[in-house]
């Protein structure tokens, strides 16, 4: 059970950066669908809190700008917005393909993309998409009155388990990343539960064609639930940059990147699910150009692969 005195709900950043010199004893929340399951029994049980920041109501937080080239959401956008806006659902497919996928309808609506960045879990869902995404993330703090910006690209700004590179005062505001019109896109997870599951493995794809529809112009790949930070499978795409789509390049492809995966266990099966989530996640992503026969499951051919490429 969560306890508190006070719940202080800031209306400006300035007002905010206020509070956080007052208050001692604080916790910042948005959504709070992290901090409410970890107050109960048989996690942290009873937890009392003198102070409790809610930022949802910062004017400067109120931010959904969706541009040609660009996408700028503040932090506190919850994932039902990404699964339910139309331009998103049209434009950068992939975001819907993970909301959908996360959590369910009720905790889609309290969840926050910037809770689910800050709170750095090796599973998160939304990270992978943002990197597919080249997001950077706009910081906010405030130095001797004045507030300042800072941008780090999310790759960067992840550090490790529930670290992230926020500084002193600083907030996650917003993050800023790629309008991938034109582009397909798929995300695939899997975990120990049908529903509410959290991320065994996850894969996120976003992907383009060039004008004929047959060489992959721009692929990226990123990978979450296998490793302490989120990554880019950057081998994968370089590999398929230009060439080719068919069966033999993209089964190729699937390989070079096994060795990002660093879990203590279930390690084959891991390997296995990762490598499956790659080839379905490409191909799904550059399906509405051309259809790539599924016999790509022959265990002997990704046995063989993995031989070459060892």
């Amino acid at each position: 059970m969560l306890r508190y005195d006070n719940y202080f709900i800031p209306k400006s950043l300035q007002e905010y950066f206020d509070l956080l010199l007052e208050v001692k004893d604080y916790r910042i929340l948005a959504g709070c669908t992290d901090v409410l399951p970890w107050a109960r029994e048989g996690r942290a049980g009873n937890v009392y809190i003198q102070n409790v920041i809610d930022i949802t109501n910062i004017k400067e937080l109120d931010l959904f700008e969706i541009k040609e080239d660009k996408i700028k959401i503040s932090a506190t956008t919850t994932f039902q917005k990404l699964f339910t806006d139309p331009q998103i659902r049209k434009d950068i497919k992939i975001l819907p393909q993970v909301s959908v996928w996360f959590a369910d309808d009720q905790i889609r609506e309290q969840a926050t993309i910037g809770g689910n960045i800050v709170n750095a879990s090796p599973a998160g869902d939304g990270t992978p998409a943002f990197l597919t995404l080249n997001a950077q993330a706009i910081i906010m703090g405030r130095k001797d009155k004045n507030i300042y910006e800072r941008i780090v690209s999310l790759d960067k700004f992840i550090l490790g388990r529930n670290k992230v590179d926020l500084q002193g005062n600083e907030i996650l505001a917003a993050l800023e990343m790629d309008n991938t019109k034109g582009y397909g896109a798929s995300f695939e997870k899997v975990g120990h539960r049908r529903s509410l599951v959290i991320s065994t493995v996850c894969v996120s794809c976003v992907a383009r064609t060039d004008s004929s529809g047959k060489l992959f112009d721009d692929v990226r790949v990123a990978v979450a639930g296998v490793r302490e930070i989120p990554c880019r499978l950057e081998k994968t795409e370089k590999f398929l940059q230009g060439k080719e789509i068919n069966e033999k390049n993209i089964l190729e492809a699937s390989v070079l990147d096994l060795d990002v995966i660093n879990a203590r266990s279930r390690l084959e099966y891991r390997k296995e699910v990762l490598q499956n989530f790659i080839i379905r996640a490409i191909i799904k992503s550059v399906s509405e150009k051309i259809i790539i026969k599924e016999n790509y499951f022959d265990n002997t051919k990704i046995k063989k692969l993995e031989e070459v490429h060892a």
